[in-house]
């Protein structure tokens, strides 16, 4: 009588217990915990069971396939400044370059670079699937690139682990059927940067890291923040010495010489009057500091502020000096920036017909999830005590990032470059965690 009183008390529990997990996962739905907890735990199944030679070559396939998949299923229209850069790629195929003096080329001419880009390849495959499909193509060499620096401080597992855990990511992926210019800009310069911390410093590897990097600052003037962090990083972690010197010497000079003259090529040539200059470089510092659009672009500010640059500084030191509103400011603009906050809104999303708000805020709850979960693991990694030469220069890749983007114009796709730094960072921490579920499982088969 006593063990049937206990099995009913043990089957009364395991109900309550199936209750209350059941009320969570109905109320994490929507947040993405369930559906972050599922991807995890099969992509560590996977991980560990699954055999793969040339993972390599199947990371990329891998990638490829569910890239192309999403540009096919989703149906992004082309909208802000993608579109005029798109339609002024059309100009440039009839010969019409008018529109590289109007306001917004004759103001960021460095926007030309992805123009002439996007031109060329609608000139041999007149469609905007085209330009889609090749940023599917980028976005899995920056995939396997991820895959084969962590394979050099790290073990096979985690980097495997890592990219699959890269490729699945919803919001790198989302940002494929968009005409970005981030996809081709980031995969340039991963390569330099590979070559730079993997590859023997000779001439004509200095030259090949200049010359990539600053090809990818052509196509979106981020190639400047790897250089300083190439910079910080050889003075902090190589000997000083004039080898050191000479090294960044060349690659500053490839850089810096590329840059130049593509920009007086175009200047001369008579396309526009500045070149690939940035002829206001206040705005992006203005409207980052505007505490009421949480350092978000601003309509209000490029209403009131964009065509008068004396008035721009005027306001963007009332904001600096405003110490009240500053740490709410960089909180806001943490959140926006670092943790998805406000992924819904990016690209018109409420607006988006094709799904419904549940699935829409599903999918957002899902990717921020994932989000936290790299970051932990990041946190997780510090713990050791020695990071890699590898681990040094993507972390101060994020340190850039991060302080840069306090000041600066935030939002949701601009984490896609910083987000490769943290996926690489994260290693350790993905290490520790597979080495501690490994000994668990170890100990259960042994009882």
């Amino acid at each position: 009588m006593n063990d049937f009183f206990k099995k009913c008390s043990k089957l009364a529990m395991y109900c309550f217990l199936a209750f209350i997990g059941i009320i969570i996962a109905c109320g994490s739905i929507t947040n993405g915990i369930i559906l972050s907890i599922i991807s995890i735990v099969i992509l560590y199944i996977f991980v560990e069971k699954i055999e793969i030679k040339k993972f390599g070559l199947f990371i990329f396939v891998i990638s490829l396939i569910i890239k192309i998949i999403s540009i096919i299923f989703l149906k992004i229209p082309i909208k802000a400044d993608y579109e005029l850069m798109y339609n002024a790629s059309l100009d440039v195929l009839k010969g019409d370059f008018s529109f590289a003096n109007n306001y917004y080329f004759g103001t960021f001419g460095y926007q030309l670079g992805n123009v002439f880009y996007q031109a060329l390849v609608l000139k041999i495959i007149n469609s905007a699937n085209a330009l889609r499909v090749l940023n599917c193509i980028y976005s899995s060499v920056i995939t396997l690139i991820i895959y084969l620096l962590i394979k050099r401080f790290s073990k096979e597992k985690t980097a495997r682990f890592i990219s699959l855990f890269y490729t699945i990511s919803l919001y790198p992926t989302y940002l494929n059927s968009v005409l970005g210019n981030q996809q081709l800009s980031l995969m340039l310069i991963m390569i330099g940067v590979y070559i730079f911390l993997t590859k023997e410093k000779k001439i004509s590897n200095l030259i090949l890291i200049g010359f990539f990097i600053a090809l990818g600052n052509l196509e979106r003037t981020e190639g400047i923040i790897y250089i300083a962090c190439i910079i910080v990083y050889s003075l902090l972690y190589e000997k000083i010495n004039i080898k050191t010197i000479k090294s960044i010497s060349i690659i500053l000079f490839v850089y810096f010489l590329i840059n130049i003259s593509v920009s007086n090529i175009v200047l001369k040539s008579g396309i526009n009057e500045i070149g690939l200059k940035n002829n206001n470089p206040n705005w992006k510092l203005l409207t980052g500091l505007n505490v009421e659009d949480s350092g978000k672009y601003s309509s209000s500010d490029q209403d009131k502020y964009i065509s008068d640059s004396n008035l721009e500084k005027e306001i963007i030191k009332q904001r600096l000096t405003d110490y009240k509103n500053l740490p709410k400011l960089f909180y806001r603009k943490i959140n926006v920036q670092w943790q998805y906050s406000d992924l819904t809104e990016t690209f018109n999303a409420k607006n988006n017909k094709q799904f419904s708000q549940f699935i829409i805020n599903t999918l957002a709850g899902y990717t921020r999830c994932m989000n936290y979960f790299i970051l932990l693991a990041v946190l997780i990694g510090q713990c050791k005590n020695k990071m890699t030469n590898i681990e040094k220069f993507f972390m101060l890749n994020i340190c850039a990032y991060f302080i840069i983007y306090l000041f600066i114009e935030v939002n949701a796709r601009y984490y896609f470059n910083p987000q490769t730094s943290i996926m690489i960072l994260s290693a350790a921490g993905i290490e520790t965690t597979i080495k501690y579920l490994n000994k668990i499982h170890k100990k259960d088969k042994i009882k």
